[in-house]
């Protein structure tokens, strides 16, 4: 199946390279080799152990290779993730994740509308996206914060700030927040629902104002994995926007009630002040949620030889109440958030910091029980480094609160912490990482978790 995707990427790389001005392949691959890791128990004897693995923690590297296409009045976008870690390898050997759109300019004869552009495919766009983003050390530097659990599982405590690799997300979502996630578990996918087929619409009508709309027509949840001959497997999906209205066959399939498809868009507005900040605002009906979000420009000059950035964002949700076949959403607020982040240059120092935190989550869909509320999570993540002559040095300096509810039925309010001390090097195209990371062995859960010190080396390759 990779080989197949690959192929078709060429051909169309062939195909287009007469009529487009501009054809860009490219893609990239990275992974972690930690060569040795020790994990010291309250007792018993020391594990000692090494591994080969993905950012999010599976064995195998993360890939893809990616064709862009484009003239003046239109292009396409093609990518697939060739290598996705051995977890979804075992489940479907012969898995190659794909994803695509094309955009074009229809009105650009007429002079306030020359930047309205039309989307259709998995389109994504990152315009109004949070600012400030984290570290790729995070995974070992805290355990298993912002990972991802079954959200269906009355006990499950997380999937409520966004997962590590993005949280930037933390701050203001993205233009098409959908992902394939895993794509094991549809609990395991904070990012509901999963788009096989979405519109977009992007307008800049004047100097520094952006305004997108995102819609999913056609959206599925993933059920179930179905077992083939020789142990591949494939998807059992469902419609994320309910049955089909008078679907029979051909051009009439996959039309979905206008009301439960319109309800689910995502509009996103944002104004750039020259001089003030950046100041954004969307709606996500795919998550019942408002954002809102505020970036500080530059304050150089108030710093004298520095320079300091602030990014902040805040997500109101709002409860289901009307569509009591979504089990998902039916009666259930998500966690209302507020994270701020900033980033400070002096010189060749630099400081970045962040917190993250969600709360009042709560359920009322259970009948005859009261509602439920999720009390505060928060994560503080500080990475102070320093530029050199051959490369940055720095560290990470991480800290999670978890606070006692109804929902994660701890024991006790719980924290977990961890140090990491790193040297980065970028070689053209080529990115190295090395560290020693020790996660400390506070409380969580009731129980005193164990030291772990990890020396995890980060490569990755683009081009």
């Amino acid at each position: 199946m990779k080989k197949i995707a690959v192929a078709i990427i060429v051909f169309c790389l062939l195909a287009v390279s007469a009529f487009a001005q501009i054809v860009n392949v490219g893609g990239y691959a990275k992974s972690y080799w930690v060569p040795y890791r020790m994990e010291v128990p309250e007792k018993g004897d020391a594990i000692h152990s090494t591994a080969l693995q993905t950012g999010f923690g599976r064995s195998d590297i993360s890939a893809a290779i990616n064709v862009d296409a484009w003239s003046q009045w239109g292009g396409f976008h093609l990518n697939v993730d060739v290598a996705n870690g051995a977890s979804n390898q075992v489940k479907h050997p012969l898995s190659a994740l794909g994803a695509g759109w094309i955009w074009i300019k229809p009105l650009g004869f007429i002079p306030v509308m020359e930047s309205f552009t039309l989307w259709y495919g998995t389109a994504q766009n990152e315009r109004l996206t949070g600012k400030i983003d984290g570290s790729e050390l995070f995974p070992y530097v805290l355990n298993n914060s912002w990972v991802m659990r079954n959200p269906s599982n009355h006990n499950a405590n997380r999937n409520r700030l966004y997962t590590f690799l993005n949280p930037e997300f933390n701050i203001f979502t993205r233009l098409n927040p959908a992902f394939w996630g895993s794509a094991e578990n549809p609990a395991q996918n904070t990012y509901w629902p999963r788009a096989a087929a979405s519109a977009m619409i992007t307008w800049e009508p004047a100097e520094k104002i952006f305004i997108g709309l995102f819609f999913i027509p056609e959206a599925f949840n993933l059920i179930d994995w179905n077992n083939l001959i020789g142990g591949a497997q494939y998807p059992s999906t469902e419609s994320a926007n309910g049955n089909q209205v008078n679907g029979t066959d051909g051009i009439n399939e996959d039309y979905y009630d206008a009301k439960t498809v319109y309800k689910k868009m995502q509009a996103a507005v944002g104004y750039n002040m020259p001089g003030v900040g950046f100041a954004r605002l969307q709606y996500l009906g795919l998550r019942n949620v408002i954002e809102a979000a505020y970036q500080i420009n530059s304050l150089g000059n108030l710093m004298l030889d520095g320079d300091l950035m602030i990014d902040m964002g805040i997500k109101i949700p709002f409860e289901n109440l009307t569509d009591e076949t979504d089990i998902y959403t039916y009666k259930k607020k998500k966690d209302f958030q507020f994270s701020a982040a900033a980033i400070f240059r002096y010189l060749n120092f630099r400081m970045l910091g962040r917190v993250d935190t969600a709360f009042a989550g709560s359920d009322s869909s259970r009948p005859g029980q009261k509602a439920i509320v999720r009390g505060l999570n928060m994560i503080v993540y500080l990475i102070p480094s320093y530029q050199l002559s051959m490369g940055i040095v720095g560290a990470d300096i991480a800290f999670e609160y978890e606070q006692k509810d109804e929902i994660n039925e701890f024991k006790e309010d719980s924290t977990q912490a961890g140090l990491g001390i790193w040297f980065q090097r970028s070689l053209g195209n080529a990115h190295f990482k090395a560290a020693a990371v020790a996660r400390l062995p506070l409380s969580w859960n009731g129980e005193k978790q164990n030291f772990n010190l990890f020396f995890p080396v980060y490569m990755e390759v683009n081009f």
